[in-house]
């Protein structure tokens, strides 16, 4: 996208807020305004509308220094870098965030900010629903010329950019005073100017009066633009170490896992649902197929050597025998008419079973423990089977006897 929301925020809470819209690929202005304190940052969602936002911090709470650095800034060095320049620093070290924005030629230029400070302007985007990836110091987004400073006056303050990595904000009542100090301090730089000899200022905004240097008016342009244009070419950035944005493929990622962690859960469920079920089937089998024996065994007492995994081609060969004679009312049916009674009844066992097809009707040897079990048992039958009782004896406490059980013809 080649459009940016780039909000410059203030040191207080009650400070006002410039921030401008700049389209890149149409070199213009898109919209612009200011806000009156971060409790109206969220009035900037609906001009964010999706696009990135920069955020520029006021330079008067990011101390710009550098220090000097034995060879290659090593992550050792870099750790060791806040100590370094302690010395400068009016804060504990561990209150200060720090950012190196550059090193080279045995120079290290540091940016510092309290990390409360990081902390509120980040809560305020945050309370807001704004989304930053980038932090800049705003006086390095002036425009940079060699050997010459830019300055731009923004309400009050002067921004006066004096290097790559150098700057500073004044009050425009204190900037005579502090435009003395520092070039009194530096060497004058002529830049082709022989007759004055002062540092050369390049300024976007209309001059200020009797301040020194070598003031001279640029061509003017809205600050916040000026602003803008050098945010978006700049690879600076103070979102770094605890303050690094999570980065977009991350949040992804991290949605993409809680959905995998779902997703295995469910498959989770679904095998042992599967397992479960499986294992009730298993156990329906094995008591199916117990019974199954059981109703076996009642028919073909006589039979030896059962197995279980043998029992449906053993009936189907007891079947097949009694096929040919089979007419009329199918044998199964009345076998299933009848095994009831048998259950109910323990202590009845057939003796024999010899099936009539022409006349669909089974004839049973029985030993039981009493008459009474025959009465009981006959009783117990369908009513559709008509029962014919045969002779009977009684023999070591057994009584014996036949049954002729017949079908519907």
């Amino acid at each position: 996208m080649s459009e940016r929301l780039v909000v410059r925020l203030g040191s207080e809470a009650n400070h006002g807020i410039d921030w401008l819209v700049w389209s890149s690929s149409e070199q213009e202005i898109i919209a612009s305004g200011q806000l009156n304190n971060a409790q109206q940052l969220s009035q900037l969602n609906e001009k964010a509308g999706g696009r990135p936002v920069i955020v520029l911090l006021p330079v008067a709470d990011v101390l710009l220094t550098q220090v000097e650095v034995p060879g290659k800034l090593t992550r050792q060095l870099q750790q060791a870098l806040p100590y370094m320049v302690e010395e400068e620093l009016a804060t504990d070290v561990d209150k200060l965030h720090f950012t190196v924005l550059n090193c080279s030629d045995g120079m290290a230029q540091l940016a510092v900010v309290e990390k409360a400070k990081m902390d509120n302007w980040l809560e305020w985007l945050e309370t807001a629903q704004l989304k930053c990836r980038q932090f800049l110091p705003d006086v390095l987004m002036l425009p940079a010329h060699e050997d010459q400073w830019s300055a731009v006056q923004m309400g009050d303050d002067w921004l006066i950019r004096q290097g790559p990595y150098q700057g500073f904000s004044a009050d425009e009542s204190l900037l005579p005073f502090l435009m003395e100090k520092w070039l009194a301090q530096d060497e004058p730089v002529t830049d082709g100017d022989a007759e004055t000899g002062a540092q050369v200022i390049q300024a976007y905004t209309p001059l200020p009066e009797n301040v020194a240097g070598n003031w001279q008016l640029n061509t003017p342009e809205l600050p916040m633009q000026l602003l803008a244009q050098g945010a978006l070419a700049s690879n600076i950035n103070l979102l770094v170490g605890e303050y690094q944005p999570q980065k977009e493929y991350s949040k992804n990622w991290l949605l993409w896992k809680r959905v995998g962690i779902a997703a295995a859960a469910c498959l989770l469920l679904a095998v042992v649902s599967a397992v479960l079920s499986l294992q009730q089937l298993k156990q329906e089998n094995e008591q199916l197929t117990a019974e199954i024996k059981d109703i076996y065994v009642t028919l073909f007492p006589d039979e030896q050597n059962i197995r279980e995994a043998r029992i449906k081609a053993q009936l189907k060969r007891h079947l097949a025998k009694l096929e040919n004679q089979t007419q009329g009312t199918n044998l199964l049916s009345m076998l299933a008419q009848i095994q009831p009674a048998f259950k109910q009844v323990p202590g009845f066992k057939p003796m024999s079973l010899k099936y009539e097809g022409k006349d669909s009707e089974i004839r049973l040897q029985i030993k039981a423990n009493t008459y009474a079990e025959f009465e009981k048992f006959q009783s117990l039958l369908d009513p559709s089977l008509k029962v014919q009782q045969g002779a009977m004896s009684n023999q070591d406490n057994k009584v014996t006897g036949t049954l002729t059980i017949r079908g519907q013809g």
